[in-house]
């Protein structure tokens, strides 16, 4: 969660770069220069303040959250697997 929460103004850079792109391509011309990510999250943050660069925060939050939970339900499912696997192949002979 705390790794949603830091990337998140790179999210929102992305996301703007693809509406861009996709405004540019649906009128079929040249796409205009873009700017460095770093000048689009000033740009952000000029225009819409730190609220602007966290735009989306709570679909992401509960977008991470049920796939955290099925991450780590599946690594110790399969750690504790094969845990078991290997202390029954050592005792068998």
């Amino acid at each position: 969660m705390v790794a949603a929460t830091l990337t998140l103004p790179f999210d929102v850079v992305k996301t703007q770069c693809q509406v861009a792109l996709g405004a540019v391509e649906a009128v079929r011309v040249m796409p205009p220069h873009t700017d460095s990510t770093w000048l689009l999250l000033r740009r952000i943050l000029a225009e819409s303040g730190t609220r602007g660069l966290f735009a989306g925060f709570l679909p992401r939050i509960i977008k991470a959250a049920p796939s955290c939970a099925i991450m780590i339900s599946t690594y110790e499912f399969g750690k504790s697997f094969f845990q078991r696997l290997n202390r029954e192949q050592l005792l068998s002979p």
